[in-house]
């Protein structure tokens, strides 16, 4: 059987309240020793100078009454001293292991994240050890997040990079094989391949940037209303072409305080993704409006809509509503999810509401009034 390790904190807490608890008591014992016998004497001889000396002689306390004096108080000292060393014990073991439990609870679970083990959580306790166990549990859940996230993401980058790579592969293995004759189709093939892996690879390089906070954001006071009458001329041509209505809506004289470059790039997202999936003869509309000292961006569509839980996810990385669709259209899935980090390192917030499926979309941009 494995005895006590005296290295742990709760027999370092015991030592240390027994310890505590034994100070007390010699003190005590040292007092009274010292104060006893002369208190005692002082109160016999006024009493026997009450009484006509008795038995003070002369105001000095008996060798017979002093000896037994000492020995009551011996005895009652030494059966207070167990008594109280008992409860001390008791008590001092109490608290060490109330305190001592958490502590090591904390030690164990910091081990197994060390280890990479992110699942496990420390029991709820009192006091400010309690509120440690819930910082840490505060941690360990955002480092499980992020683990989860990270392998998620290594997992859709790998199955996103499969496509393209394999269809560059399959075409150079038919061009060495003469299956396919060098000619217009097959490096328009190619050539289309490879720009989604460098698109691809460009949208992880920002999005990257974006999360890691590596961005160089400049915030500068903004004309709102010019910010979307330029957007909506970057993209008129494509609208035409789609045979879809990009207009402005309600946009009132607001100023944006935001990043020139990066809210472009925002607009551009949304207005693409809107575009991306209205149908043709559909309405895209932008909106600008302020509430309080909140400058409120809207994008809104006539596309296919969003359920709740699609609503839920559609900023997630590599999410899809319709997977073949975004693929068809060329989308990689991350735009949504680059969108919120850059809106979200500009010190804004983005959110999405749709009344339902076929019913469109409307993304809201919110960002500090300047």
């Amino acid at each position: 059987m494995r005895g006590p390790d005296f290295s742990r904190l709760r027999w370092r807490l015991l030592a240390a309240n027994l310890l505590v608890a034994a100070a007390g008591a010699a003190a005590v014992a040292a007092g009274v020793w010292l104060a006893a016998p002369r208190a005692f004497e002082d109160a016999m001889g006024g009493m026997g100078g009450m009484m006509g000396g008795g038995m003070m002689g002369g105001g000095m306390m008996d060798p017979l009454v002093r000896a037994a004096f000492g020995d009551a108080v011996g005895t009652a000292l030494i059966l207070g001293l167990i008594a109280a060393v008992a409860v001390a014990v008791v008590v001092a073991a109490f608290l060490s292991a109330r305190i001592a439990r958490p502590v090591s609870d904390l030690a164990e679970a910091s081990a197994r994240v060390a280890r990479g083990d992110y699942a496990g959580r420390v029991p709820p306790a009192g006091g400010e050890i309690g509120e440690l166990a819930r910082s840490f549990n505060e941690m360990a859940a955002a480092l499980e997040a992020t683990e989860q996230r990270r392998r998620d993401l290594i997992g859709d980058v790998a199955h996103e990079l499969r496509t393209p790579i394999a269809s560059v592969r399959g075409y150079v293995e038919g061009l060495e094989a003469g299956v396919f004759a060098p000619g217009p189709d097959a490096w328009r093939v190619l050539d289309e391949q490879t720009a989604r892996l460098a698109h691809l690879v460009d949208d992880l390089a920002l999005l990257w940037q974006a999360d890691s906070r590596d961005l160089r954001i400049q915030l500068e006071a903004l004309d709102g209303p010019a910010l979307l009458a330029d957007a909506r001329d970057r993209h008129r041509t494509l609208a035409e072409a789609r045979s879809i209505a990009l207009v402005l809506g309600e946009v009132l004289p607001t100023t944006v305080r935001a990043d020139r470059v990066r809210i472009g790039q925002v607009l551009d997202n949304l207005i693409g993704n809107a575009l991306r999936y209205t149908p043709a003869g559909g309405r895209v509309e932008l909106g600008l409006r302020a509430v309080g000292t909140e400058a409120i961006i809207e994008v809104r569509d006539d596309g296919p809509g969003l359920t709740p839980e699609q609503a839920a996810r559609v900023f997630d990385r590599f999410y899809r509503v319709d997977s073949s669709r975004s693929r068809d259209v060329g989308g990689s899935g991350l735009g949504l999810a680059i969108t919120r980090s850059l809106v979200e390192a500009m010190g804004g917030t983005i959110g999405v509401a749709s009344p339902g499926p076929s019913r469109g979309s409307r993304f809201r941009v919110s960002f500090p009034r300047a």
